[in-house]
């Protein structure tokens, strides 16, 4: 049995990126940056009004209430030929050039138009003032993202403004779910005596979803060992990463390790110092990871979420692959017993935390309305109403 610190460590280790791939910028949201993307042209291209207003030259405004005459109008996707002459201003829109020779932009409320002239009230004018200069964002020639950012939707908007059509990037992982329990009932179909309804592979469904991997097939094996090795088999042959749920204790009918080993998959740790989610396995062979997850609902997404999404961010080129992790201090006092660290589901709210009703491995409920874990190593099995805890925060 290792320590969840181990545990994790063990995983990172042994996890590297996958492959990489051309993808449009539009479907590359997501996704991580494989190589640096260079700007091909500097942003702004021109010299753009941030403001509505009235362009000027800055040194023309000596006191407050200065007036002088509109002799045109530069709007939005106009010429940038225009020229300001000293001691009259221009009429001017977001986003317009700069006429040439105009040197600040006063802003419309700071303004009054009267018969073609307009008075400036707005003393001192700063050179530059409300003028977006070439370059101000990015020069040609620079880095503008660098290799290892994450394309979220900013990004992919900045790179849309750069006229950059396609990226290289790190591919997600393809995922194979396999599911074991013979007392599991697809949803929709009538339950039998002893028997309950499979959730898990929707759950762990969703939470790919969530992280954008929708590459995902679930297998469902029979409590027998000849199944479960061929499931695992085809599994691993179609996908990188094989996620079993359920058959990985000890009971008579709990396969899932004497199948790994059939595959020669090699073991790289089994169970885990923690509660919920103590016999979690993770395997591997030259090309899959194989992680065998508790069936219990809770513990497997808390072992979902504490262990294998980090290995699936890092196999996708993120860096920022465990969830963010915070102290806050807890509502309600907490104790345990017992040898092993536990994670409690829980709400964050009002910058405190509240561990929920409903902490036992099978219940669910609990997990429907939590946004955080929080997690308490046996060194830390009494706390009080306003200590602080370890916070995980869950990505909704």
């Amino acid at each position: 049995m290792v320590t969840v610190a181990e545990a994790k460590r063990r995983i990172t280790e042994n996890t590297i990126a996958l492959s990489t791939e051309v993808k449009t910028v539009q479907e590359a949201s997501g996704y991580v940056l494989a190589k640096d993307v260079l700007a091909t042209f500097s942003l702004p291209s021109f010299r753009q009004s941030s403001m509505d207003g009235y362009a000027v030259l800055h040194t023309d405004i000596t006191n407050e209430n200065i007036s002088l005459p509109v002799v045109s109008e530069s709007k939005a996707g106009g010429t940038s030929k225009l020229s300001l002459e000293p001691g009259t201003a221009i009429r001017i829109f977001t986003g317009a050039p700069v006429p040439a020779g105009a040197t600040a932009v006063i802003m419309q409320e700071r303004t009054s138009v009267e018969n073609g002239v307009v008075m400036i009230k707005e003393f001192p004018v700063a050179e530059n003032l409300n003028v977006r200069n070439v370059g101000q964002q990015i020069r040609e020639g620079d880095i503008a993202l660098s290799a290892a950012s994450y394309l979220s939707a900013g990004a992919i908007g900045f790179l849309t403004g750069l006229n950059v059509q396609e990226v290289e990037v790190f591919r997600k992982p393809k995922i194979g779910i396999l599911v074991t329990g013979d007392e599991l009932v697809k949803t929709g179909e009538e339950l039998g005596d002893g028997q309950v309804y499979e959730s898990n592979s929707a759950m762990l469904v969703a939470a790919l979803t969530k992280e954008g991997i929708n590459d995902v097939e679930v297998f469902y094996a029979q409590d027998d060992l000849t199944s479960t090795i061929n499931s695992l088999e085809l599994l691993a042959i179609r996908n990188d990463v094989v996620i079993a749920t359920g058959g990985v204790s000890v009971g008579d009918y709990d396969y899932v390790g004497k199948a790994l080993e059939s595959i020669e998959a090699e073991t790289i740790f089994y169970k885990v110092r923690q509660k919920p989610g103590k016999p979690l396995l993770f395997a591997k062979t030259k090309g899959n990871h194989f992680y065998a997850l508790p069936g219990n609902p809770a513990s497997s997404l808390v072992c979902f979420y504490e262990y294998v999404l980090p290995a699936l961010r890092l196999m996708s080129g993120r860096n920022d692959n465990f969830l963010p992790s915070f102290k806050l201090p807890i509502s309600h006092a907490y104790s345990f017993n017992g040898e092993r660290d536990e994670f409690l589901k829980a709400s964050v709210s009002n910058a405190q935390v509240t561990s929920l009703e409903g902490q036992e491995s099978f219940a669910l409920r609990s997990f429907a309305v939590a946004n955080a874990l929080i997690y308490l190593p046996v060194t830390q099995q009494n706390v009080y109403a306003g200590d602080l805890v370890e916070v995980h925060l869950l990505p909704l």
